[in-house]
């Protein structure tokens, strides 16, 4: 594989430059090579140290001609796999500019920021950052293809991020951004909603974060072992939606994942009501 910064010129949304890498690299595999493409994009070093400062940095030059990543040691290899794809973000995507005295330094939150378009200019560096890890890592063609071949399931969810390298969570964004079908993945902890993802199709969930999982709803009632899957059900669309979004859903079902230290990812399924 031979892929230099030069074959990028032009390309500057953060999608498009991740595109644009495998579209150059026909027989990239699904776990991206990810030391090898940084070294080949002038990432001289990636160095794993003892902090507690950030989770993730990138140093470089001030002409962006050469830059260094700095990892938290001790991370799960999925989630240094994310950080390495976020850091390279950084020094790929032609907006951002370095400062000799303040490198990007990336704390756990910042991995979970998604709104490329918020007003805060550095959470929205975060979130462009993001979002090239995750389309470099997890291609939506590629995430289809694997939906189409093992169908819609939180066990096709795991097993397909195992697949890629990365962790789940990682997949559920993805999948949820990639599938054709109004879909939603939402994570709680101690049955406290932490956060969610859904389709752009997928009805708005009339939830709040750090709010209760919904009484009666599968998720609350979910208390099994880490890495548990409950059976895919159906249940009542007003336990998820308020009137006016529930009246539009015909089906709705609901999957849960046990998880450790008292989190659950939660898959819901609509069928939509296309009168």
């Amino acid at each position: 594989m031979t892929i230099s910064r030069l074959d990028l010129d032009g390309v500057g949304s953060p999608n498009s430059l991740a595109a644009r890498i495998h579209e150059l690299v026909q027989d990239m595999p699904d776990v991206i090579p990810l030391e090898m493409l940084c070294s080949q994009f002038d990432i001289e070093t990636i160095t794993e140290i003892d902090t507690d400062g950030f989770e993730a940095a990138l140093i470089m030059d001030v002409n962006k001609a050469f830059g260094s990543i700095l990892l938290a040691k001790g991370r799960r290899p999925e989630r240094r796999r994310f950080s390495i794809a976020h850091e390279l973000g950084h020094f790929l995507i032609p907006s951002y500019r370095s400062h000799p005295d303040h490198p990007f330094e990336c704390s756990l939150s910042d991995f979970h920021l998604l709104d490329a378009k918020d007003q805060n200019r550095r959470r929205r560096i975060e979130a462009e950052a993001n979002r090239f890890a995750a389309k470099l890592l997890m291609p939506p063609s590629r995430v289809r293809k694997a939906i189409g071949l093992s169908g819609t399931t939180l066990e096709s969810v795991v097993s397909t991020a195992k697949s890629f390298g990365v962790s789940k969570e990682a997949m559920a964004r993805a999948w949820v951004d990639a599938h054709r079908e109004p879909v939603a993945m939402v994570i709680s902890r101690n049955s406290k909603i932490q956060r969610f993802y859904r389709s752009e199709d997928f009805p708005w969930i009339n939830l709040r974060i750090g709010q209760s999982l919904p009484s009666g709803s599968i998720a609350e009632e979910h208390n099994d072992a880490p890495g548990v899957y409950s059976a895919i059900e159906e249940v009542e669309p007003d336990l998820w939606f308020d009137e006016r979004n529930a009246s539009q859903v015909l089906v709705l079902s609901e999957q849960v994942l046990g998880q450790q230290n008292g989190y659950a990812m939660i898959l819901l399924q609509a069928e939509l009501d296309e009168d």
